[in-house]
């Protein structure tokens, strides 16, 4: 085991995926090195006064083990780490149970069938027996058999329909973003074969001529000489290139971005809109890329229009065999790890039982969901969290109620939307089971992966016609350590996972609970009125002017505080976190803590919050990780997330005895509030 030497190692640490989503900005290049900075350093004189991160995670930071998790340490990647022991330790009991008592279609029989179909396929290489290889084959054969577009346009229609794949428009199922109980066809920048729009638009004629590269291999592999697949493939990055020369790159790069800001660019457009926007295949074009015959609803949401007019126009048949490429590429891709070596497969670099586990946790995580949820769901600390929550609603009221910056109009548009707040706490409850389910196992893995595609879209398909039964626990399963709050719900997930120590433990006084899993959830709660939740209103739906324009305003004036702070702020002294892509955790960070500790009446009480809330972010990482994080994550570095913050209450320097010349120390006039 490697130790760091100090407490200056949490300068090399970054993040911990935590808290929220995790959302990406443009790629980075990696660091140099993936050392962990160390510096001789007795952990015993950090100060709470100078580093109150280091203060109190020092110990924490000294010991950790970083040979796991990709070099990385962390309250939320150990935490992943303990839960996923778990999570193998149920599929092997189950696996090495009886098959014959498992009901069919139940949990245990999905997980045991799939299990020894994966452990024999990876022990085998069979992946894909004789039957599967030949339904690849004539799935390709129908890709680059089409003879006119309108062909083209019904095999991606399958391709959608069967592999989640489509070649063409980016065109996906979502929730409406005008009526959140009702599904949508939403229409994003076109992904490109190998799924990223973004490297597309920016790095254009290397990208496209990386992809060319692919194309080649690709049609050798499937029988095309040499000569005439290095023709073909010049055109397929001809084609790529005028899709990139036709769509707006700032326009994607904020897609790619910001989703908050994103919703903002997004465009409802009638079908006679689409029939306008795309003479040569229309609306109904469209539809039949995602194998439906018509629309449900009267239209569709759009990003990218001029990227959409573009394709469109490409969409002609001297064109045909480039874009029969890009669908035989994207199906390939979607199955890429399954593939023979004949097709360039690649023999697996790890154990055949690690290859089985790894797959079903991801594959089959509703299933395992459910059954960590009976074995370790425990009623008292559910009730205890609820209790927590609805306790932090009530603060909220009155600290929206005292906030001098709303008007009262806003102040009750606020409270309305906290009133009509859903909690899903814990796990759902167990599905009924149905035996029909016992055939998505089907006669191989590869069979199997096809079955589970069909299935997803059913579900999207059920969702756009018969419109979204509102369900929070579907957005994240409760065996993952996090917490989310859904803005097209007007809901926070809470999941059982991440009610263990060191967020909430039984053994804990309340306040350390609620400067652990409270801060968590105060944060989850704020961020249905940060600069993305703003954009919804208490049903969920898209509606940005549900606020007064001068709370909006005013808001904005306050934002722009909280994010020049954060931007004073750096990483190993040089590296500045960007103020405006954090702002939203930002926001969440102050306002969780803020809500916490007014909970409390006394500074003793206060204390508890305050380490607790410390202790929480501790994480180590490799430097090149820290790094790439800070320009990639939309949380701040951990590090700031407890410096950054604590600073702000006038309680922490009464406790702590901060003065001016203090590293942690911050001028009554700077520090900045968020209500």
């Amino acid at each position: 085991m490697r130790k760091g030497k100090l407490i200056s190692l949490a300068l090399a640490s970054a993040v911990a995926i935590s808290g929220c989503t995790l959302q990406t900005t443009e790629e980075t290049e990696p660091s140099e090195t993936g050392e962990v900075l160390e510096e001789a350093q007795d952990i015993s004189a950090i100060r709470a006064q100078d580093d109150f991160y280091g203060y109190i995670n020092a110990q924490y930071l000294y010991d950790a083990d970083i040979t796991l998790a990709d070099g990385n340490a962390g309250s939320f990647t150990d935490l992943q780490l303990m839960l996923d022991d778990q999570l193998e330790q149920i599929i092997h009991e189950i696996v090495d149970g009886n098959r014959d008592s498992y009901a069919p279609g139940s949990n245990e029989q999905l997980i045991y069938d799939a299990y020894y179909q994966l452990l024999d396929a990876s022990t085998g290489g069979y992946f894909m027996n004789d039957e599967d290889i030949a339904y690849m084959n004539d799935v390709a054969d129908q890709i680059l058999g089409t003879q006119t577009i309108d062909e083209y346009l019904d095999v991606c229609g399958m391709l959608y329909s069967e592999w989640g794949v489509n070649p063409l428009f980016g065109g996906r199922i979502d929730t409406s973003l005008a009526n959140s109980s009702a599904g949508s066809i939403n229409i994003v920048p076109f992904t490109s074969p190998t799924g990223d729009s973004l490297e597309l638009i920016i790095n254009g004629g290397y990208y496209a001529q990386s992809i060319a590269t692919r194309m080649k291999s690709l049609l050798i592999d499937f029988g095309m000489d040499e000569a005439g697949a290095d023709e073909r493939s010049l055109g397929d990055a001809s084609l790529i290139m005028d899709i990139a020369n036709g769509t707006d790159l700032e326009l994607v790069k904020i897609i790619s971005e910001d989703w908050g800001e994103s919703m903002k660019l997004s465009l409802y457009r009638t079908n006679e809109e689409l029939d306008e926007l795309c003479p040569n295949v229309g609306s109904e074009g469209i539809m039949r890329t995602m194998g439906l015959t018509d629309n449900p609803a009267d239209g569709v949401y759009l990003w990218e229009e001029g990227q959409l007019q573009t394709i469109d126009s490409l969409l002609i048949e001297e064109n045909l065999e480039a874009w029969q490429d890009i669908a035989l590429l994207s199906f390939i891709n979607s199955f890429s790890s399954m593939l023979p070596e004949e097709y360039g497969g690649t023999e697996l670099l790890f154990s055949n039982d690690r290859y089985a586990l790894d797959t079903i946790m991801t594959q089959f995580q509703d299933q395992l969901g459910e059954e960590y949820a009976e074995r370790y769901y425990d009623e008292e600390t559910v009730e205890d969290v609820t209790a927590i929550t609805h306790a932090l609603v009530d603060e909220y009221i009155v600290i929206i109620n005292e906030c001098e910056w709303l008007s009262d109009e806003g102040k009750a548009a606020i409270i309305n939307k906290l009133n009509n707040m859903e909690f899903y706490i814990g796990a759902d409850e167990p599905h009924e089971v149905d035996p029909e389910d016992e055939h998505i196992i089907g006669h191989s893995a590869f069979d199997t992966l096809h079955n589970l595609n069909i299935r997803q879209y059913e579900k999207d398909m059920d969702k756009l016609i018969n419109g979204i039964e509102r369900n929070g626990f579907e957005g994240m399963p409760p065996q993952i350590v996090n917490a989310c709050y859904l803005p097209d719900m007007n809901a926070i997930n809470i999941t059982l996972a991440i009610m263990n120590d060191p967020f909430y433990s039984s053994d804990n006084t309340y306040w350390q609970n609620l400067g652990g899993i409270g801060s968590v959830v105060g944060h989850e709660i704020s961020h249905a009125f940060d600069n993305h939740g703003m954009l919804f209103d208490m049903n969920g739906n898209y509606n940005p002017e549900w606020m007064p324009q001068e709370d909006r305003e005013a808001f904005d004036q306050m934002a722009d505080l909280v994010s020049q702070y954060y931007s004073e702020q750096t990483v190993l002294d040089i590296h500045p976190v960007d103020g405006e892509l954090t702002l939203g955790e930002n926001l969440a960070d102050i306002s969780g803590l803020e809500c916490v500790l007014r909970q409390a009446s006394n500074n003793e009480q206060r204390q508890e919050i305050f380490e607790s809330y410390a202790r929480i972010w501790a994480s180590v990482m490799p430097k090149n990780n820290a790094l790439d994080y800070l320009y990639l994550d939309v949380h701040s570095p951990d590090r700031i997330r407890v410096n950054a913050v604590v600073p702000l209450f006038d309680s922490f320097y009464e406790i702590y005895g901060v003065e001016e010349g203090d590293g942690m120390y911050v001028a009554p006039e700077d520090r900045i509030t968020r209500w």
